[in-house]
């Protein structure tokens, strides 16, 4: 039976979410990076982020909702993450009534998903190990566990497995030899999730 790393798994779940509702793709000039963790000092400055090169818009029950799936990346702090999927609202018009143009749709939608830190907007993000988390000041954890903690556990096909021998001196933990991997039914699982969460919120 297929199996897919975390990585995969929000990859196919955000893939699967813009194809169901015919997204609008909006590629950024330049990657928006939002911060999310900080080991910085008086003498040096160690960040990690998120890093996203586009958005896309989704119409859901009327409104209109940015997704973006961002990558782990920086210096060291970002380490113990992979990837993100977020959510936000967005309004296509302006304040009088008329269209946004692209190039003020892109700059916005850049701006909004780089100030999404510490996993505010996050709806799931997956650990360097493979582990699933959702953001404990999330707008949408309490949505998101209530419907994945249930189900978890029948999609999980490998738990990780660790080196217990060694510590790595970059996050104070035993490397993953083995990392989580899920059934592959659950990136559909997640997507419809993804989008139930969405429409309730």
């Amino acid at each position: 039976m297929k199996t897919l790393n975390a990585h995969e798994l929000l990859q196919n779940a955000y893939l699967r979410l813009c194809i169901i509702h015919a997204s609008r793709e909006v590629v950024f000039q330049h990657r928006a990076f939002a911060e999310i963790a900080d080991d910085s000092d008086w003498h040096r400055t160690r960040k990690g982020y998120m890093g996203y090169d586009k958005a896309d818009l989704l119409r859901l029950d009327g409104k209109v909702w940015v997704i973006a799936r961002g990558e782990a990346c920086g210096s060291y702090p970002a380490a113990p993450y992979d990837s993100e999927i977020l959510a936000l609202r967005f309004e296509l018009k302006r304040e009088d009534g008329k269209r946004k143009t692209k190039a003020q749709t892109r700059n916005e939608l850049s701006d909004a998903v780089a100030g999404s830190t510490y996993f505010r907007n996050s709806l799931v993000y997956c650990l360097a190990n493979g582990n699933l988390a959702v953001g404990d000041f999330s707008l949408f954890s309490e949505k998101m566990l209530a419907i994945l903690q249930p189900e978890m556990q029948r999609f999980i096909a490998q738990e990780a497995e660790y080196n217990r021998e060694v510590i790595l001196a970059s996050t104070l933990r035993p490397p993953v030899t083995k990392p989580w991997s899920y059934h592959a039914g659950f990136a559909d699982f997640l997507a419809e999730s993804i989008e139930t969460v969405l429409k309730q919120s």
